[in-house]
C-alpha cells in the first residue's frame, strides 16, 4: 500500500472535520457580514447621529474598514500558536472572542442612550472581531486541507469557503426579513439587535461539533521530524518573503470586487441612487447564494483543473465585469441589480473557490497556519477594509461612480501579475508525508 492510500485509509471522519469547518466560519461570517449590513443601514443613525451625511457614511466604512485592519494582527497572534499548538485550540478560542463580540454588539446601547461612549465601543468590538476571524478564516481551512485525501483538497476546503458564503446569507436573509417584517421604527430601535443575539445559538452548534475533531496529521508529522518553530513570522518572513508579497497581491481582487458590490453599492444604491433597503439586501441575499454554489463547484473543479490556472480565470473575469456592474446598478432597476450583483458574485467565486487549497500548497507545515492566515488577514485588509473606503473617495473626487469599475481592473491586473509569478501548489503533498521544504 502506497504512503498516500495509507494516509486516505487512516483519515476516518474528514466528513466531520468539514463540517466543522462549516459550522464554525458560518458562525463567525454571520456576525462579521450582519455588522457589515447594519453598519450601513442603521448605525449611522443609532452611533453616529450628530454628523452630516458624507461625514456619516465616511465614518459608517472605517467602523466596517478597522476590522480587515486588525485582521493582520489577529492572524499573526493566532497563526503563531496554531504553528506552534496546533489548529484546534485556537480554533476554539477565536470562534468563543468573535461570539462574544457580536453577541455584546446586540446589546450595546445607542448614542442617545450613553453618548460618545457607544461608537468608541462599537468600535472596541468590531476589533475583536476582526482579531477573531484573522484566527478562524484560514484555521478551518487547514484543518481541512491537512486531513483530505490529497486529490480531493480542493473539494473539502471548499467547506469553509461555504460557510463563509452561508454566514454572509444568514445575516442578509435575517436582516431582509426583520426589514420587511417591522416598522422601519421598530427595525431601527431593537429589531437590528436580534441577529447579533442569534449568533449565541449559531457559536454554540459550533462549538459542540469542534469539540471532538482531532488535530491534523500532517501537523503531528511536522512537530515529529522537525519540531517547533520559535517564531514562525520570524521564518516567514526570512525564508518565504516573495511568495507572501505574490500571495497579498493574488487577493486583492476579489476582496475589492467583493466589497465594491456587497458594501460600496450597497450603500451607494441607497443613499445616492434612492433604492429601497430591501430590495438592495433582495441582492445582496440572491447573489451569496450565487456564490455558495459556484465556489463550491469551482474549488472541485481544481482539483482536475489545477487551482492556479482556474484563479487566473476568475482573477480576468472580475476585470470583465467591472463596467457592466456599475451599468446595471446605475439603471436603477431593482431586477437588473439583482442580476449584476449575482454575476458579480459568481465570478468572484470561480476566482475565489480553490484560492485557499491554493495557498496552503504554497507554504510548509510549520509555518503554514502563520504564514497563510497573514496572507489571507492582509489581502481582506488591503482589498476589503479599504475598497468601499476608496470607492466612496474615487467617486467623491471624480464626480463619477465609473470611477470604480476603474479601481476593479486595475486591482485585477495586480491579482493577475501575482497569480503570474507564482507557482502552481497543486497537486504537492501537504500531508504528513510531505518534505517541509515547498
Amino acid at each position: 500500500m502506497t504512503s498516500a492510500s495509507a494516509w486516505t485509509n487512516e483519515r476516518p471522519g474528514v466528513r466531520r472535520i468539514s463540517f466543522a469547518g462549516l459550522a464554525g466560519t458560518t458562525s463567525q461570517h454571520f456576525g462579521f457580514f450582519g455588522y457589515a449590513l447594519a453598519a450601513v443601514i442603521v448605525f449611522p443613525m443609532n452611533f453616529f447621529p450628530e454628523a452630516d451625511s458624507a461625514v456619516a457614511s465616511l465614518t459608517t466604512f472605517a467602523s466596517i474598514g478597522v476590522a480587515f485592519v486588525v485582521r493582520p494582527l489577529g492572524a499573526l497572534v493566532f497563526g503563531h500558536f496554531g504553528d506552534r499548538s496546533g489548529c484546534k485550540s485556537v480554533l476554539f478560542f477565536s470562534l468563543l472572542m468573535m461570539a462574544g463580540a457580536t453577541f455584546s454588539i446586540g446589546l450595546l446601547p445607542g448614542y442617545s442612550d450613553i453618548g460618545v461612549i457607544a461608537p468608541v465601543l462599537l468600535v472596541i468590538l468590531r476589533v475583536a472581531q476582526g482579531a477573531a476571524l484573522g484566527g478562524e478564516g484560514m484555521g478551518a481551512v487547514l484543518l481541512a486541507v491537512e486531513h483530505a485525501p490529497p486529490r480531493r483538497r480542493g473539494l473539502y476546503s471548499a467547506f469553509p469557503g461555504v460557510g463563509a458564503s452561508l454566514g454572509a446569507l444568514l445575516a442578509n436573509g435575517a436582516f431582509l426579513a426583520l426589514s420587511g417584517g417591522l416598522t422601519p421604527e421598530q427595525f431601527r430601535t431593537w429589531g437590528w439587535r436580534i441577529p447579533f443575539l442569534f449568533t449565541s445559538v449559531l457559536a454554540g452548534i459550533a462549538v459542540f461539533v469542534r469539540v471532538s475533531i482531532p488535530e491534523t496529521p500532517a501537523f503531528a508529522s511536522a512537530m515529529r521530524r522537525a519540531g517547533k518553530l520559535r517564531i514562525p513570522i520570524a521564518e516567514v518572513v526570512r525564508s518565504k518573503s516573495r511568495a507572501l508579497l505574490l500571495s497579498v497581491g493574488a487577493l486583492v481582487v476579489g476582496n475589492v470586487l467583493y466589497f465594491v458590490t456587497q458594501t460600496f453599492a450597497l450603500s451607494y444604491g441607497t443613499a445616492v441612487l434612492g433604492i429601497p433597503d430591501r430590495i438592495m439586501l433582495l441582492a445582496t441575499l440572491t447573489s451569496i447564494g450565487v456564490q455558495s454554489v459556484v465556489g463550491f463547484a469551482s474549488a472541485v473543479f481544481s482539483d482536475r483543473l489545477g487551482r492556479r490556472r482556474v484563479c487566473m480565470a476568475g482573477a480576468l473575469l472580475c476585470a470583465v465585469w467591472a463596467v457592466p456592474l456599475i451599468w446595471l446598478l446605475r439603471t436603477r432597476s431593482p431586477w437588473l441589480i439583482v442580476v449584476g450583483f449575482s454575476v458579480s458574485m459568481f465570478v468572484y467565486a470561480i476566482y475565489s473557490g480553490p484560492l485557499s487549497a491554493y495557498l496552503a500548497g504554497l507554504f510548509a507545515t510549520r509555518l503554514r497556519f502563520t504564514a497563510v492566515a497573514l496572507v489571507f488577514s492582509t489581502g481582506v485588509m488591503v482589498g476589503g477594509a479599504l475598497a468601499p473606503t476608496i470607492s466612496d473617495r474615487l467617486v467623491a473626487w471624480t464626480g463619477s461612480v465609473w470611477a470604480v469599475a476603474g479601481f476593479v481592473i486595475t486591482t485585477a491586473a495586480l491579482s493577475l501579475f501575482s497569480l503570474w509569478h507564482l507557482s502552481e501548489s497543486y497537486p504537492k503533498d501537504i500531508g504528513p508525508d510531505a518534505e517541509e521544504e515547498h
